[in-house]
This record gives C-alpha cells, structure tokens and sequence, in this order.
C-alpha cells in the first residue's frame, strides 16, 4: 500500500479511536511548577504589530486564504510545501531572486509598488520531480499599472535566463506571457486589475512531453483565482496598521525573527494555514474533526478547537503526522500529557549536532505546538506556552 494511502489510512483509525476519549481531563498540572525560565507567561501586548509593515504580513496572510490549494485542484496534489517557513511577499520581504517568480537582485527597484503576496505549491509526491507539480504565487500592487509593468519584467527576466522552447497560451487569458520550458513545464505571469499571478506547472514522468495537460491545470488554477478575486474587497493601504490582530495571537510567543521572510507571525483561518502544512490532505481532516477555526503562528503555535474534546483528538492527529525520522521522547516536567518528539541524528558518522525537538498538549480547547534545539529550551518554551494558554481565560 502506497505511504500516503497508510498515512490517511492511521490519521482514520487514530480519530476514530480518540473520538470516544477526547472529552476525558487531562492530567492535572501544578502550574506553580512550571519553569519558563525567561520566557514570557502572561500575554504579551500586540501594539508592536500596530505598523504598516505587520500590516502588510496580515494583508498577505488574507490573501493566502484566496489562493487555491494544489489540492482542490488536483486531488493528487497532497504533498505540501515545507522548504520554506514563510509564505507570504511584501514591499518588505519580496519575492527573492530563484524564488520562481522572480529573477531579479532588486526587486523593489525594478518592480515597484508590491504590497501583498502569498506563494504555494503542491506535488503528487515527496520528490517534486516525481509527477505532477504546482507552484503558485500570487502579487497585489498598488495600481493596475504597477501589475502590468511587474508582468512583463519579471516575464522577461525569466525568459532570458531560462530560455524556452516556445510561447503558449493559456485559454481565456491571450495577455499573460506563458511559455513551454526547456524541460517542457509550463510557466505563466499574468496580470489582471491589481494582481499578478504566477504559476509553474510540470510533471517529470509525463512520456512523451505534453503541454496541453499542463495548460489544463493552469486554466483551471487560473479561472478559479480570478473568481475568488472578484469577491475580494482588499484593504486600503494607508489602513494596513490598523487590520485587526486577533488576542489569541498574545498567547503565543513571539517570533525569534521578527520582520523577516522567515517570520510567519499572524492568526491564519483555515484555509491559509493548509498551505504550510506538508500533508494538508491530512491536517484538513484533523482540522474538520476538532472543529478548527483559527491558529495563531509566532514563536510557537497555537490552535483553537470547537472544544477541549476536539483539542484532544487535535492534539493526537497532529503528533502522528509527525515526519519520518523523530523518535517519540519523553515531555516536559510537569506537563504529564506532552507528546514530543526528537529529530533522529542520522548514522554516527554523519550525525547532526543540531536537532529539533516538538511538543504538542492541549489546553481546554486549544492545542499548543511549540519547538526548540535543545531538551532545557523545550521544556521552558512548553512551560511558557502552557501558562500562557493558561492565565486567566483565553475565550
């Protein structure tokens, strides 16, 4: 049996079989107990978030909710992209040179006027090359123009430095700059209104080569952006500061890396946090099952179930969608019912110094997932997380 079939197949059995327990309390935990070390365990204030480039983050995050999921696309498309930790583009952290959409050292200065973006991608295996393959990025500008202009030099970089075998184009949209790759994928920009959207599409194992299937994915990708664009009401510019942050975002801890590509601090609906899943096939069941409707990603993450029996059955769900290659370790002192893993140092001779080790609990209806390198820095970031989740009402 195929491995995404087995994995589906024990994320049934494993919700199935806590569907009955999940109400059961959990084990008590003495918070006065708990060392979160110099951590914070009280809420923190969100007023720093409060700017125009935060701002832009959430504006992005908003779109990432637009953006169709590979999946929805092609149902084979179940393996997510993972190699980055962030998924969103602004003025601030644009796309970078080899990012696929662009090619260029300063995008800022070619390509003016970018205010929101999200990218994404999708796969039929773990291996990209293996099958049909979807990148996707999607770039909000501040005039029509601005989108145009960002089409055509963007198109031109790329083209220049990846030469293709010829031009295409995909039905219903003669104005985008489509072409066939040298290894016979399909790359399109094109610009409507304020957007800029961009694809790639390949399949490694197609024999003989053929673009038409490819072009078939792209329309259907496209048709449907362009539709779930049309009921999009984005944010004014000058009101960025001002978007909401949701209070679950305080009760995590902060990014290690704020204002960088690599910071993915917001509060993501469903729909936007499935594109930073590597199995979101998986994690949309376990999301549909606990009653999932918001997470809040910063230095940790924290999830909100329907109620502390979704919590529980979350909790589990997302400790076996654990990758290959950790080993199960025991929790933090203290916190009796923390599922946490270790990443396997490989063979001796090769082996990594530095590893990661997670933890998933839950706390009434909501599930905490929190990271670190080292064992004491664990234990600490979970005893945080958990007071944090913990102080007064989280609502």
């Amino acid at each position: 049996m195929p491995r995404s079939r087995i994995a589906f197949a024990c994320l049934a059995a494993l919700l199935a079989l806590t569907a009955g327990c999940g109400s059961e309390p959990s084990a008590s935990v003495d918070t006065a107990a708990l060392d979160p070390g110099n951590y914070p365990s009280a809420p923190r204030d969100l007023s720093a978030l409060r700017t125009a480039d935060s701002g832009a983050v959430r504006e992005s995050i908003r779109l990432g909710g637009l953006v169709p999921l590979p999946m929805d696309l092609d149902s084979r498309l179940v393996y997510g992209r993972t190699n980055f930790a962030g998924h969103h583009y602004t003025a601030r952290n644009p796309p970078y040179r080899g990012s696929g959409i662009s090619n260029l050292e300063n995008f800022g200065e070619q390509v003016p006027g970018l205010v929101a973006g999200w990218h994404t991608g999708g796969s039929r295996r773990v291996s990209r090359n293996l099958g049909l393959d979807v990148s996707v990025a999607l770039l909000r500008f501040t005039t029509p123009e601005q989108a145009t202009h960002a089409m055509h030099v963007l198109a031109d970089k790329g083209i220049e430095k990846y030469p293709p075998k010829q031009t295409l184009e995909i039905p219903g949209y003669p104005t985008g700059r489509t072409y066939l790759s040298t290894y016979d994928s399909v790359q399109s920009w094109t610009a409507q209104g304020d957007y800029l959207l961009w694809a790639f599409v390949s399949d490694g194992l197609a024999t003989p080569p053929d673009p038409a299937p490819l072009l078939t994915v792209a329309k259907k990708l496209f048709d449907r952006q362009f539709e779930l664009l049309d009921g999009f009401t984005p944010t004014p510019i000058n009101d960025l500061a001002d978007t909401p942050v949701d209070d679950l975002l305080a009760r995590t801890l902060a990014a290690e890396r704020p204002g960088t590509l690599d910071d993915v601090t917001g509060v993501y609906t469903v729909p936007t946090a499935l594109h930073l899943e590597s199995r979101p096939d998986l994690t949309r069941r376990a999301f549909e099952d606990a009653a999932v409707d918001l997470i809040a990603y910063a230095g940790t993450r924290v999830y909100r179930a329907g109620d502390s029996a979704g919590a529980a059955r979350l909790t589990a769900a997302l400790a076996a969608q654990v990758p290959p290659g950790y080993d199960p370790i025991a929790g933090p002192p203290g916190l009796p019912d923390t599922r946490c893993f270790r990443e396997d140092p490989g063979p001796p001779q090769s082996a990594r110094i530095i590893l990661e080790h997670r933890c998933y609990f839950s706390y009434d209806r909501y599930v905490a997932e929190v990271t670190a390198h080292q064992p004491q820095d664990l234990a600490q970031r979970a005893s945080a997380q958990y007071l944090l989740l913990a102080h007064g009402s989280a609502g």
